[in-house]
């Protein structure tokens, strides 16, 4: 058996994580057409939980289109709640809500469509119930706010259609908005 040459084998590793990482033309031209979209608001969320906090969360909102990108971030406390990241995905949907009324006609001109986006699978309950986590009041709460927000929103910009959608893998691939949202998050934690 010959020598094997270990520095090639870690090196050809490190070139495939390189070119994996590496955004498609595709994700890029999607990404650049969010970022001038003129029409439609997107809204990346994400929730991270400090490990061994005992419930300190990090929200981070990134709101992309119309040639601007702007990070929004904060840190949540509810002890009552520490090592359910669900519940930060929840709460970073409602922070998210918040602050597109703030931002909806003074950092964005009004447009016709907003689009919120979470990476947490069970967010699509929300079209339909307040009711998330069948043994978890105090998520369902957080559920009830944001459809009261969401209604609230509709009524003071009706021209404005509201969505708030699960992220699926094809969403979160290479998809530099949702990282800064993570970011965000993990930095409004100090991680």
């Amino acid at each position: 058996m010959g020598k094997v040459n270990y520095y090639s084998i870690g090196n050809y590793k490190q070139q495939l994580m390189r070119r994996k990482k590496a955004p498609t033309k595709e994700a890029k031209e999607r990404f650049d057409s969010w970022l001038w979209d003129s029409e439609t608001l997107r809204v990346f969320v994400d929730g991270s939980e400090l490990q061994g906090s005992g419930g300190i969360f990090g929200l981070g909102v990134v709101f992309v289109g119309q040639g601007l990108t702007i990070v929004k971030s904060k840190k949540h406390y509810n002890q009552a709640m520490r090592k359910r990241s669900v519940y930060a995905e929840v709460v970073a949907v409602e922070f998210a809500l918040m602050l597109v009324e703030k931002v909806v006609g003074k950092e964005f001109d009004q447009p016709s469509k907003v689009l919120i986006y979470s990476d947490w699978n069970g967010i699509d309950r929300l079209k339909e119930t307040d009711i998330l986590i069948k043994r978890n009041p105090t998520i369902n709460t957080v559920a009830e706010k944001i459809n009261e927000k969401k209604l609230l929103f509709l009524k003071s910009y009706p021209t404005i259609e509201l969505d708030i959608s699960y992220m699926g893998a094809e969403l979160k691939k290479f998809n530099p908005f949702y990282r800064a949202s993570h970011n965000a998050a993990r930095k409004a934690i100090g991680m």
